[in-house]
């Protein structure tokens, strides 16, 4: 298969990867956390065309994306009370990076749910996403354009580097702005329950219902990048280490990933090193694109500093564990 590269600053590139994607084809798209692989939410077998390009486990389900709460209601099958606080939910944090978990309405294909009863859904705040899902008018099913079990990608270049020539099309948006994946919220039953963390915090959350639960055993939760390895560089183990850690390997045959004032501390280093601010946003904006980078060094071996176990670095925190072999 031929990958189409279409760029968004081109007028008539939306219009172009709508048509492919009411043709039953994949396309991958920009959203604010990281690129999607967008197929037809509501058709079978072009839901299924994205766990084909991606070697993606049958049993991971899938967020659907919508331009609006309103696009959102037919997908599920509420209650009222469920619905007002998804409404509520959906009124402080959507468009953005927030994903509501709620019984799955009959619209909604197996393939999306990994045959649960229940569906993630969200509505993306990248305006090139917005745009497409306003002209295709169905929603869209779309985890990270990626390789199963590899980083996500916050480019099209990274896109390209594991799906160009499994997919019919990448719409190039640019560097996407978060890097972390959204924020899964259950809000099925209440308290509601964080089933992966990303860049809406619990406390934002708890701002806006009250008390949030933080789900201890995910591996048979209703939320995608829970059950299975993820966010690995290929061809390489990553290892998580302090910082003392870091200084002792300095010199050893490996990549390193760390903190920048960790870096400073140490003399010039002959192999592969990146550093990253101390800053919990820009840390998760550039976090995938350095590991992408890193496992284009040839190096079999990755030390990541690891990072404060304090709230705010919960989303990074759970990706770099869900990456390491330790």
């Amino acid at each position: 298969m031929t990958t189409e590269q279409l760029s968004a600053s081109d007028p008539t590139a939306i219009a172009r990867a709508c048509e492919l994607l009411r043709a039953g084809e994949v396309v991958a798209f920009p959203t604010e956390t990281v690129y999607g692989l967008g197929a037809n939410g509501l058709d079978p077998i072009a839901v299924g065309k994205i766990f084909e390009a991606k070697g993606r486990p049958n049993d991971n389900p899938l967020i659907l994306h919508v331009s609006s709460f309103e696009q959102a209601l037919p997908l599920w099958q509420a209650s009222q009370d469920q619905l007002q606080h998804a409404r509520q939910l959906a009124e402080a944090f959507w468009p953005g990076p927030l994903s509501l978990v709620l019984p799955a309405s009959s619209v909604v294909p197996k393939e999306v749910t990994a045959g649960l009863n229940s569906v993630a859904i969200r509505a993306p705040a990248n305006p090139v996403a917005q745009a497409l899902l306003m002209e295709c008018e169905f929603p869209l099913a779309a985890p990270s354009a990626n390789l199963s079990g590899r980083p996500s990608p916050t480019s099209a270049d990274h896109v390209a580097t594991t799906l160009s020539g499994c997919i019919a099309a990448i719409l190039d948006g640019g560097i996407t702005d978060l890097g972390i994946e959204s924020t899964v919220l259950d809000i099925r039953e209440f308290p509601p329950s964080v089933l992966r963390p990303g860049s809406i915090s619990k406390k934002q959350i708890e701002a806006v219902t009250g008390d949030v639960r933080l789900a201890t055993n995910t591996s048979n939760a209703p939320s995608p990048g829970t059950r299975h390895r993820h966010y690995q560089p290929q061809g390489m183990r990553l290892r998580l280490v302090d910082a003392e850690a870091i200084a002792a390997k300095w010199d050893e045959a490996a990549a390193i990933l760390c903190f920048e004032d960790t870096a400073q501390a140490q003399s010039t280093r002959s192999k592969p090193v990146i550093s990253l601010p101390r800053d919990v946003t820009a840390f998760g904006a550039e976090l995938y694109s350095a590991l992408y980078t890193l496992e284009q060094s040839g190096e079999k071996l990755l030390y990541v500093e690891k990072v404060p176990d304090t709230p705010e670095w919960d989303a990074i925190r759970d990706r770099l564990a869900r990456a390491a072999e330790n």
